[in-house]
């Protein structure tokens, strides 16, 4: 399974210049489930955790901010990077990546949403996660 989760990953990082690293997380803990960095000093499961955080943030705010509404994804810029956290709606977990700040944001969310399905499946598998 994890296996397969990381073939995704790698399959996200050939399909986008400005990869730097991603992982399936799940969202009570921050903890990995599959994680893939291009980068040596990128750790995917220390920024997983720290990226849990503000998810769990996220989702308190938004239950007291906007009621049923359901958050699709979270954008953090920085001078260097961006960090698209997408929810995973079906299952407790969420699917981050970062990229580099000259990647073309539109690109990247796109590329999340068409590999989102593929993450669901292989969960579905695991049997874990459903």
């Amino acid at each position: 399974m994890p296996n397969h989760l990381k073939g995704i990953l790698e399959n996200m990082a050939d399909e986008l210049p400005g990869f730097v690293a991603s992982a399936v997380v799940l969202a009570d803990d921050g903890l990995s489930v599959a994680k893939l960095s291009r980068d040596p000093s990128i750790d995917a499961e220390t920024t997983s955790a720290y990226l849990g955080v503000i998810v769990k943030s996220n989702l308190k705010a938004i239950k007291l901010l906007a009621g049923d509404q359901v958050t699709d994804d979270i954008l953090i810029t920085t001078d260097q990077h961006y960090f698209l956290i997408r929810h995973i709606e079906t299952k407790p977990c969420f699917l981050f990546l970062m990229a580099k700040r000259n990647e073309w944001l539109g690109r990247a969310r796109l590329l999340m949403k068409k590999y989102e399905q593929e993450v669901i499946d292989a969960l579905d598998r695991k049997g874990k996660y459903a």
